[in-house]
């Protein structure tokens, strides 16, 4: 049985766009075989649990993506980078002075 987007919906209470479920649908596919691989559970097979992973993931992203907008609404700027020995890439304190 297919995970569908209305089921998901029903459970968040409100509507996704197809582009945040089919992306919130793949993260918990993965999380779904990686929980399994460690832990052997066959609950973890059955679709009521990639529904309520999949439901994660939607609050995951939509969150992610609302921190992002939040972030650009507020016209943040980098003021000073950081050097972080363990990251790949520099990470950007921003200050804002209206806070």
């Amino acid at each position: 049985m297919r995970v569908t987007r209305s089921e998901v919906e029903e459970i968040l209470c409100c509507k996704i766009s197809n582009e945040l479920f089919e992306k919130a649908l793949k993260e918990a596919r993965q999380k779904q075989k990686y929980i399994y691989f460690v832990e052997h559970r066959a609950v973890v097979l059955q679709h009521w649990y990639l529904v309520k992973l999949t439901e994660e993931y939607v609050r995951i992203l939509a969150f992610a993506d609302l921190t992002e907008d939040i972030c650009k609404m507020r016209n943040m700027e980098k003021e000073h980078p950081t050097k972080s020995q363990s990251a790949h890439l520099d990470n950007h304190i921003v200050a804002d002075p209206d806070l």
